[in-house]
């Protein structure tokens, strides 16, 4: 038996590939993967724009995994057991080498087809677990497809907890794409006092979702003006936490307008290394807080599948569109809002069966 895996060659194009079965590397797994979730950065794999440290192109894509436990090797010590449903957490710290000083290895972005076997990422059928590899139990009381929200809500909870926000709290999320659906649901998880997602004329089946998830305003800037809508929500008190997840070059400093004296805005939506303007003067003469998001930690995965364990968390509103390994083109044209429709997230699903 072979196992099939898709293959981007950061030049715009992918195909299916045959590998031979894995085999358990020292101390690690092997993972029948179950399901994978989609994200703007797949887009960004396809095409060759590297945006995480060490990453390579071609890569067998895929890091929002989750999977089977399959086989363990004899000296595994990854706590759990054959047979167990696991969220992958992708981040492991390794060895440092010329190509990698720090050592970091992403399952789905660090790693070549070449490498030990090449099965490193979710888009194939059975992947290679490393030794040191985090794994969080999930509940089987979802579906796999659902519970890959799982990645995308464990960033948003380290953020959440980086900037201190908690019930009581008001927040504004630019940009409703699947990590700001998440980081919605999340501020709605800890109680937040309001929360405001703002989108465009593309994004209303986005917003109609993020107020299923939690939002208590939705705002679309292109018939209404963000900050003076928060400013009348609010009294003038603005919001304690503003989050940029668009993709547009305006949302990061439109963050300062947003937030009250003193606030914090959080960085997190890609521009693909574009220059984004600001005025830096607004943040001294404001005592504002910048932080940047960049993913999870161990901790917030294991808040993430903790949280959706509890059954307390949409994610069947999050789940979006399913698609299978050979409708890749699809799920890219969606992801770059090319398609006919439009979905809330995408959720690659392998057919073991």
């Amino acid at each position: 038996m072979s196992v099939r895996a898709a293959v981007f060659g950061g030049d715009g194009t992918w195909q299916i590939l045959d590998f031979p079965d894995p085999v358990p590397p020292a101390g690690g797994a092997v993972l029948r993967v179950d399901a994978v979730g989609l994200c703007h950065s797949d887009v960004s794999q396809l095409h060759g724009h590297h945006h995480v440290p060490g990453e390579v192109s071609p890569v067998v894509p895929g890091h929002e995994i989750v999977g089977t436990v399959h086989e363990l090797a004899a000296d595994a010590d990854l706590g759990v057991e054959i047979g167990d449903r696991v969220a992958v957490d992708l981040v492991r710290f390794g060895e440092p080498s010329e190509h990698n000083p720090l050592g970091l290895h992403i399952y789905g972005y660090t790693r070549s087809p070449d490498d030990e076997g090449g099965l490193w990422g979710g888009y194939a059928e059975y992947m290679s677990i490393a030794a040191g590899t985090h794994l969080a139990r999930l509940d089987t009381n979802a579906t796999p497809e659902e519970q890959t929200i799982f990645e995308a809500l464990s960033s948003c909870i380290n953020w959440l907890d980086q900037c201190s926000f908690g019930a009581g709290q008001r927040i504004v999320i630019q940009g409703p794409g699947h990590m700001g659906l998440a980081c919605t649901a999340a501020a709605a998880a800890r109680g937040a006092e309001l929360i405001v997602v703002t989108g465009t004329d593309s994004d209303a089946l986005r917003l109609d979702t993020a107020r299923r998830v939690g939002a208590h305003v939705v705002i679309n800037i292109d018939e209404t003006d963000p900050v003076a809508a928060v400013h009348e929500i609010t009294g003038g008190a603005m919001a304690d936490l503003a989050v940029d997840l668009a993709n547009a070059s305006t949302t990061p400093g439109l963050c300062f307008d947003l937030v009250r004296f003193g606030g914090t805005v959080l960085w997190a939506g890609l521009k693909d290394r574009a220059a984004v303007p600001v005025i830096s003067d607004d943040v001294v003469t404001r005592s504002l807080t910048i932080r940047g998001g960049s993913g999870g930690t161990a901790t917030s995965v294991d808040a993430a599948v903790r949280l959706l364990n509890s059954g307390d968390f949409p994610m069947r509103e999050l789940l979006g569109e399913i698609i299978t390994l050979d409708q890749i083109d699809h799920a890219m044209a969606i992801l770059e809002r090319r398609a006919d429709h439009d979905a809330v997230r995408v959720v690659l699903r392998h057919d073991h069966g």
